[in-house]
């Protein structure tokens, strides 16, 4: 990697695809367990509600084929509510070691965006809002929670996601972005379990996902997602019809952790790309919420 040439990852055994492939499958199904018992839940609740089950698991773990992995997450949130250059939300670093040698690193990252229900009724943090911090629950809203307490929540593919507007500059930062650094970014989906869904407040029952969500969370390349923006008037949002009949790919989210690992998705890291590196993860500052690093220790000499 001295050379700045890119290096793509060593093969990856089976065993280790699977075990990471297993963890976003819970991660999906947490999310979207959140979203169908809180329909109208802020964004920012839904990225933590996928990293929730994949920091339970940040030991090594050790395979019988001598293979020793780890998982670390350390979320900072975003800063897109203050500034409106944010990259993405989510980021993932998978590193590469064979014995004490460093055999290959890549990075793909996640713009996260919710499916809003047909009365787009969500909560979400307004730049002020985010500005007055923890505060906010000492000045509650006057409203009493009473006057929500009979609401329908549906859900259809006619359904928008109401943070993507065509033409807005956080579209503009993600296309210049991909400009000079390829292809790393792709916008997460968060959708319900599947469509049509409605919820009702009062809840009158939790529901579980036992199984993989039929819809859940799924993951699109951003050049197809803007391609998708370029056919809409300015400001327009697109539905859930739009990306999905709309875009060549449109992956589980667990699909697109196996993609990545397979080198079919994000970009090697090498010279080339130490800015963008810098730029999303070393600064405190980053245009990035939170990151998930995947260390992969194979056996072998050095």
């Amino acid at each position: 990697m001295g050379s700045g040439k890119a290096v793509e990852l060593p093969a990856i055994p089976e065993e280790v695809i699977a075990w990471f492939c297993a963890r976003f499958e819970e991660a999906n199904r947490s999310v979207t367990e959140n979203l169908i018992n809180n329909p109208n839940t802020r964004e920012t609740t839904l990225d933590d509600a996928l990293l929730a089950p994949l920091q339970k698991q940040q030991a090594p773990v050790a395979f019988p084929s001598g293979v020793v992995v780890q998982m670390s997450v350390h979320n900072i949130g975003g800063l897109r509510r203050l500034y409106r250059w944010e990259v993405a939300d989510i980021g993932v670093l998978v590193t590469v070691f064979q014995g004490h040698a460093l055999r290959g690193q890549k990075i793909g990252v996640l713009q996260a965006k919710r499916l809003y229900p047909r009365n787009n009724e969500v909560l979400d943090d307004e730049q002020e809002d985010y500005k007055y911090g923890l505060n906010a629950f000492l000045v509650p809203d006057p409203a009493s929670a009473l006057a929500k307490m009979s609401m329908t929540f549906e859900f259809d593919e006619a359904c928008r996601y109401g943070a993507l507007p065509s033409g807005d500059v956080q579209v503009q930062t993600i296309e210049t972005f991909v400009r000079e650094f390829g292809a790393a970014v792709s916008y997460l989906f968060y959708n319900p379990a599947d469509v049509p869904d409605t919820m009702h407040f009062p809840s009158t029952a939790y529901r579980t996902l036992v199984n993989p969500p039929p819809l859940g969370a799924r993951v699109v390349d951003a050049k197809e997602v803007h391609a998708v923006l370029a056919g809409l008037e300015k400001g327009q949002t697109p539905t859930l019809k739009d990306i999905q009949h709309s875009t060549h790919q449109y992956r589980r989210l667990e699909e697109w952790a196996e993609e990545l690992l397979r080198c079919r998705v994000g970009v090697p890291i090498d010279r080339s790309i130490n800015r963008m590196v810098e730029q999303l993860l070393v600064r405190r500052s980053g245009p990035i919420g939170a990151v998930i690093a995947f260390s992969v220790a194979l056996p072998g000499k050095d």
